[in-house]
């Protein structure tokens, strides 16, 4: 079963290497994410983040984003014969014909544009096509859920209900939508999904974010907020993240598993409908006690799926359909 993916953090954890002075091949390394597990895991499209950490004040957020940039194109680069970008529907589809994984440059952190719609504009002809309005810190466009320095503890952390997008955050959903980049509502506050939700008219995404009902974390979705991006037409990727899927208290004791995520992905379906499911791994963002140990060993998601019972049919749609439906409808 093909495979398209909202969500991974490989670029930064390569530019980490670089600069640690173990450089990774991106061929082949330990990390979650390489090109002989993408080719193993039947991958059609990777997208990749450019994440930017805004808790370090000594690094420009601009030419973080941009160096992982940097990577990308270097990654594209080397590796031609068996990777091309992403830029609209067009490009996935003949990628897809040449027999190559398809890759999509985002940006995890919309602080990387410093409030300006012109590096925004940047962006996107650097082929950047979705963007989290925030991550973990308050930015000049929004508030997120989850801050740092919260407990730590699985259900303990209280949703953000009162501080949502600000007017600069407002201007760049807009620009974004004219654009054609994709708006993403993962790490954002409940009360700014409700701004997104009420001022987009144009479908968004959650781009790696699970179902609250199920495991109580405040980076999953309400019921309410599936309800709300299944009417826009939007997708929610499930997030392979232990914590996100595990409702134990205690986030040690947590273990993602197929059976876990295909929890998750029933309820969602109960609540929002099978169009609204896509997958959003978060692999190289988020920790090793997983049942999936890197992207090479997704099948066993469809594995637990046809377990269930799930057709052909919806697993494809799970797995590549629903996200190859919302690209044609919002890339330029």
């Amino acid at each position: 079963m093909q495979v398209i993916d909202f969500h991974c953090d490989t670029l930064s954890r390569l530019r980490e290497a670089g600069q640690e002075g173990r450089p990774r091949l991106f061929s082949h390394n330990d990390l979650h994410i390489d090109l002989e597990k993408l080719k193993k895991g039947e991958y059609q499209m990777q997208c990749f983040a450019a994440f930017v950490y805004l808790g370090n004040k000594e690094e420009s957020p601009l030419v973080s984003a941009m160096e992982q940039i940097d990577i990308f194109y270097q990654i594209l680069k080397a590796y031609p014969e068996a990777m091309g970008q992403v830029k609209s529907f067009d490009d996935l589809e003949r990628i897809s014909r040449e027999g190559r994984i398809g890759a999509m440059l985002t940006v995890e952190e919309g602080g990387a544009c410093l409030g300006s719609l012109g590096v925004l504009r940047d962006l996107y002809r650097l082929g950047v096509r979705i963007m989290t309005l925030t991550w973990n810190f308050e930015n000049e466009l929004a508030y997120p859920n989850r801050m740092p320095g919260r407990a730590p503890g699985v259900t303990k952390c209280e949703a953000e209900t009162e501080h949502g997008l600000k007017e600069k955050g407002l201007a760049f959903v807009e620009e974004m939508e004219k654009l054609g980049m994709i708006v993403d509502v993962s790490h954002l506050s409940d009360a700014g999904f409700w701004d997104v939700a009420r001022n987009a008219t144009r479908p968004f995404i959650a781009s790696h974010s699970n179902a609250r009902a199920v495991c109580g974390h405040v980076r999953n979705l309400t019921d309410e907020m599936i309800r709300a991006l299944a009417d826009k037409g939007g997708i929610t990727g499930i997030n392979y993240c232990a914590a996100f899927l595990d409702p134990k208290e205690d986030e040690g004791e947590c273990f993602g598993t197929a059976a876990l995520m295909a929890d998750h992905i029933e309820h969602i379906r109960q609540v929002g409908g099978l169009d609204v499911i896509a997958l959003g791994s978060d692999f190289d963002g988020i920790g090793d006690n997983l049942e999936f140990k890197d992207c090479s060993m997704v099948q066993l998601l469809a594995d637990e799926l046809h377990r269930r019972r799930y057709s052909d049919d919806a697993i494809e749609k799970i797995f590549n359909g629903n996200a190859r439906r919302l690209l044609k409808e919002t890339l330029r």
